[in-house]
């Protein structure tokens, strides 16, 4: 015969084969992966911290319309305050980096919701706000070098 006949691959080695090429991709790859940074394994604490800075321009906003009479207003306040608070709680890695910071910014915004809770005056929120805005700037700063 001038053919001749081909034989068959075993689907065990195949199988093997392709076992042996993805555990070598695998490894090429997390050799060829960068370490991960400070920045980026805080970023995302750092974004929750963020967005609970930016609640808080909003409690300011509708906390001076509340006062002038919209009743609309007061619960977006108070809406807008438990959400900073929310936002920090989900911002737990950096309760681990800072802890004094952490409780400084929490205390913070537990002051600013019973403020803007027992309508007092739009200054003292405004100063609770600020105090607030600087712990939650000082929590934002871990991630930076």
């Amino acid at each position: 015969m001038l053919y001749r006949r081909q034989r068959n691959l075993s689907p065990l080695l195949v199988a093997l084969a392709l076992l042996v090429g993805l555990a070598l991709g695998f490894l090429t790859g997390r050799v060829t992966a960068p370490d991960p940074t400070l920045a980026t394994i805080v970023a995302p604490a750092v974004q929750h911290a963020r967005k609970a800075s930016g609640a808080l321009e909003i409690v300011d906003l509708e906390y001076e319309r509340a006062k002038q009479g919209n009743a609309t207003s007061h619960a977006a306040a108070v809406s807008a305050a438990r959400q900073a608070q929310a936002e920090l709680g989900a911002a737990s890695l950096l309760r681990q980096l800072d802890p004094g910071g952490f409780r400084e910014a929490q205390a913070a915004l537990a002051d600013l919701l019973s403020a803007v809770n027992v309508n007092r005056d739009v200054n003292v929120v405004r100063t609770g706000i600020t105090r607030a805005q600087s712990a939650l700037r000082e929590l934002q700063a871990i991630g930076t070098p």
